[in-house]
């Protein structure tokens, strides 16, 4: 008995000694005299502020077509420009059948969709006239490349392709489009394949610089593009046996392809038509949005932390960020952040894939990081997904970018960035596991939308230093 009562009083001591200070001091007393570790625990508010960014980094081969609307986000209008890299000659070339092009078609391929599978859409394709260059951020004006007034063609979809049966779904796992065009751009292909007209890949984009796709009909659907090819019908001659094993000639249907590749330059163009509501200075709410451009921007008050625990040794710093519920409609705009893998994982040696996350960042080291096509080092640089449990977005240690911040400037406060991305990643199997690892970072070009809480009992973070005396 006499030994419990002991370590009672001896726990009540401690708990005393805890909470009889603003800023706790844990280890006092317990530690030895000559090596002494104080730790330093506080809370300090965070500021934050809706932003809107003129373009995005998109270097990418995916494209993305549609108009959606969402209350709460607003509009968002996407169209892409691409070139096309060609097939090596065409096969079969000296059987073609009087050296002619048969029809010609642009196919649009696709995995995911968004919105209204049903809601009437029309696209226009326009020839573009003009090299592209490389400028890979979403504020450029694909106009500037195309011919405008004398578009390739116009064709009505809706993204679950009607015409499209439950078995071919099956067989194919894609959902496409096919976009008759004028024969003469196949015709003109081979004329000019038939005199040796092309030796390299300059040359044949100096004869088809590319096409612009833009949704000119319809609001409700946006298609995540896989994949654009322009495909090249004709019909060749070649040899057959009858039932008596006598020859025979043949006539069948062959194609050359045009494939938009990692190779060839693709661009972006996003039109957003954002609520006035979304920049006004709200107390409570701030917010994220994609593709291309509503950020939120964080100002952590390093002169605050400095004030009340001075330029120790960060141990953790954890910053928690509370969403409110989104829309309860059909066709909301999910959470960014929100794990997803908008194409097929790759098998073999571990599996590789995408997860959508939120990027934490210093605006001055956004260009380099998207452009580089780095990761986050959680030094600089942090992700995290939102946890649907507590509605949160939990970045659990962001201590080396506060320390950065007050080793080069304690009196100025920090600001960071919460944008949208999404990360490759491939698996490794380990002893204690099988481990993810992200190798490279995009912005998240895919609808997504969020509203963050904010306010003194919402947006903290709390600060946890230590503090080491040793005495030799």
């Amino acid at each position: 008995m006499r030994t419990k009562g002991f370590v009672l009083c001896f726990l009540l001591g401690v708990i005393y000694m805890a909470c009889d200070e603003p800023i706790s001091r844990v280890g006092l007393g317990i530690q030895p005299e000559e090596d002494i570790v104080n730790v330093f625990d506080t809370t300090v508010i965070v500021e934050a502020k809706t932003i809107e960014v003129d373009s995005v980094y998109a270097k990418t081969f995916n494209g993305f077509l549609g108009e959606l609307y969402d209350p709460s986000y607003g509009v968002i209008k996407s169209s892409y420009i691409c070139q096309y890299y060609p097939s090596i000659g065409f096969p079969y070339l000296d059987s073609i059948v009087d050296n002619k092009i048969d029809s010609v078609t642009l196919n649009i391929g696709y995995y995911s969709y968004f919105g209204d599978s049903l809601a009437p859409m029309e696209v226009t394709v326009y020839p573009v006239v003009k090299a592209l260059g490389n400028h890979y951020y979403t504020n450029a004006d694909p106009e500037d490349y195309c011919d405008m007034a004398h578009p390739l063609a116009k064709y009505g979809y809706t993204a679950r392709n009607l015409n499209l049966s439950e078995e071919d779904l099956q067989d194919n796992q894609i959902y496409y489009i096919s976009i008759p065009l004028p024969v003469k751009i196949g015709q003109d292909y081979l004329d000019r394949v038939l005199n040796n007209n092309f030796k390299t890949i300059t040359e044949f984009l100096d004869f088809f610089p590319g096409t612009y796709l833009k949704t000119t009909f319809g609001t409700g659907s946006m298609l995540s593009v896989d994949r654009t090819s322009i495909v090249l019908y004709y019909s060749r001659r070649t040899m057959m046996q009858d039932e008596e094993g006598n020859d025979s000639i043949a006539i069948k249907t062959s194609n050359a392809v045009f494939n938009v590749t990692k190779e060839i330059i693709q661009l972006n163009k996003f039109e957003n038509k954002n609520p006035d509501f979304l920049y006004e200075d709200n107390p409570d709410k701030t917010f994220i949005k994609s593709p291309a451009g509503v950020f939120t921007e964080l100002t952590i008050p390093i002169k605050e932390i400095v004030k009340g625990i001075g330029k120790k040794k960060f141990s953790s710093v954890n910053l928690s960020l509370k969403a409110y519920p989104g829309d309860n409609w059909n066709y909301s705009f999910t959470f960014p952040g929100m794990s997803y893998s908008p194409v097929p994982m790759a098998e073999g040696n571990g599996d590789r894939g995408y997860s959508a996350k939120l990027l934490l960042i210093e605006p001055d080291s956004v260009a380099n990081f998207f452009e580089g096509k780095t990761f986050a080092n959680n030094k600089t640089s942090y992700t995290t997904q939102f946890n649907l449990s507590t509605y949160t977005y939990n970045f659990n240690n962001i201590a080396n970018i506060i320390q950065n911040a007050i080793d080069k400037a304690p009196d100025k406060d920090l600001k960071l960035w919460l944008i949208p991305v999404l990360t490759n990643w491939y698996s490794q199997s380990t002893y204690s596991g099988t481990v993810y690892v992200d190798y490279m970072t995009s912005h998240y070009l895919y609808p997504s939308g969020v509203t963050l809480k904010k306010g003194n009992d919402n947006l903290k973070v709390r600060v946890i230093a230590t503090d080491m005396k040793t005495n030799e």
